[in-house]
C-alpha cells in the first residue's frame, strides 16, 4: 500500500504536466500581431479581435464588419443622428448595438467614450480620428474608399485583422464574379441600348456620391451627372434635368418616388411619363452609396435598366443567399421586400 501512495504521490506531478502541454497544444498562446492599414501604417493589434469599435461613417464601417461575419464583435450603436427605422437593418444584423454606448456624436468621436469603452481596435475612415483615438491608448485601422476596388483591398485587411483571410477571398470572388456575370450581359450593349441614368436626391438637387457614376455604368446604365467629376458632390438644376431627359430616375427612398411622378416640373422627362422612377435599396446602408453590399447594388441596377436582359434572375434569392452566406442573416420574405424596395425609412 505504501508503494502504491509514493508511486501516485510521484505520478501528479506528471499528469499535470501532460494536461498542460495538451492544453497548449490544442490552444497555443500568441503575440501581438502587426497589421498593415490603409494609409500604409502599421499597426500592432490583439491576437484575437472581440470588440471593435467604429467611427466616423458608422453604416459602411460596420457593413464591412457585417460581410466578414463578425457583427456580433460591434461595441458600439449608432451616432444619434442615424436613429430611426431607416437604419432598422443596421440592428437586424448586430442587435446588439442597440445596446451598446455611443461613442461619437455630431462634434466628433467622444475619446473619454472610447477609453471606457476600451475596444480591441477601433476601424475608421477618418484620418484625424485616428491621432484622437491614439490618445486612448487604442489601436486604430485606417480604412479608405476612394474607388470601386478598394471595397475588395478593405475586405482583405479586415480578414488579416479577424485571421479570416477565407471569408474576406471568398467575398472578393463574389464580388468579381457578380459583376461578370452583369458585363456578360451588357458589354455587348450599344449607347443606344443604356438608358440615361440620374440618381439624386430630387428635393435637394444633388448626387452626392461619386460612386454612383460606377454601378451606372457597370449595370449597363449612362449617368447624366458622369462628366470626368471628382469631387462627390454634384449639384444640378429642374432645367438641367429637363435638358438630360433621363430615361430612368433613382431616388434615395420610397416616399420619394409619388413625390417624383407628383412633380409638375419633371412632367415631360422620360422617366415619368414610362414610369421608371425607382427607390435605391436599403439595407445596412444605402446600396447606391458605398457599401460592401455594392455587387447586389449592380445586379438591382443592371434588372431595373435592362429587365429583358435579366427576367431570369431573382434578386429575392440573391439578396437571401448574400446576407446569408456573408452577414449570417436569415432575412424573410418582408425584409427582403423591404430592403429591395427601399422603404427602411419610408414615411
Amino acid at each position: 500500500m505504501l508503494l502504491m501512495q509514493t508511486i501516485a504521490r510521484r505520478s501528479i506531478p506528471l499528469w499535470l504536466s501532460l494536461v498542460v502541454l495538451v492544453a497548449a497544444g490544442a490552444s497555443p498562446v500568441r503575440a501581438d500581431r502587426l497589421v498593415t492599414d490603409m494609409a500604409g501604417r502599421t499597426v500592432k493589434v490583439p491576437d484575437r479581435i472581440a470588440h471593435v469599435a467604429t467611427i466616423g461613417p458608422v453604416p459602411v464601417l460596420n457593413s464591412f464588419v457585417f460581410a466578414m461575419g463578425e457583427a456580433a464583435t460591434i461595441a458600439n450603436n449608432l451616432p444619434p443622428n442615424l436613429g430611426g427605422p431607416r437604419w432598422r437593418f443596421q440592428y437586424v444584423f448586430a442587435p446588439q448595438i442597440a445596446k451598446q454606448p455611443v461613442i461619437q456624436t455630431g462634434d466628433g468621436p467622444s475619446i473619454e467614450g472610447v477609453a471606457q469603452l476600451a475596444p480591441d481596435v477601433v476601424l475608421t475612415m477618418d484620418r484625424p480620428t485616428i491621432d484622437l483615438v491614439e490618445r486612448a491608448r487604442t489601436p486604430a485601422i485606417y480604412l479608405a474608399w476612394r474607388e470601386p476596388d478598394d471595397v475588395k483591398t478593405a475586405m482583405r485587411l479586415l480578414g488579416a485583422l479577424y485571421d479570416k483571410p477565407d471569408v474576406a477571398e471568398t467575398y472578393c470572388r463574389y464580388f468579381d464574379d457578380s459583376l461578370a456575370k452583369v458585363s456578360a450581359r451588357t458589354d455587348a450593349l450599344s449607347a443606344a441600348d443604356r438608358p440615361r441614368v440620374l440618381y439624386a436626391n430630387l428635393k435637394r438637387l444633388t448626387q452626392p456620391h461619386r460612386i454612383a457614376e460606377w454601378w451606372i455604368a457597370k449595370a449597363g446604365g449612362k449617368s447624366v451627372t458622369d462628366d470626368g467629376r471628382t469631387s462627390e458632390a454634384f449639384n444640378f438644376s429642374i432645367e438641367q434635368v429637363l435638358l438630360w431627359d433621363p430615361e430612368v430616375i433613382i431616388v434615395s427612398g420610397a416616399d420619394e418616388i409619388a413625390d417624383a411622378y407628383a412633380d409638375a416640373r419633371l412632367a415631360g422627362v422620360s422617366a415619368i411619363k414610362k414610369r421608371r422612377v425607382y427607390a435605391v435599396p436599403m439595407g445596412a446602408h444605402v446600396w447606391g452609396n458605398r457599401t460592401a453590399e455594392q455587387p447586389l447594388t449592380v445586379l438591382w441596377a443592371a434588372k431595373n435598366f435592362h429587365p429583358e436582359l435579366f427576367k431570369d434572375v431573382s434578386l429575392t434569392e440573391e439578396v437571401r443567399s448574400f446576407y446569408a452566406k456573408f452577414f449570417k442573416a436569415g432575412l424573410s420574405d418582408n425584409d427582403i421586400d423591404v430592403i429591395l424596395e427601399g422603404r427602411a425609412g419610408a414615411r
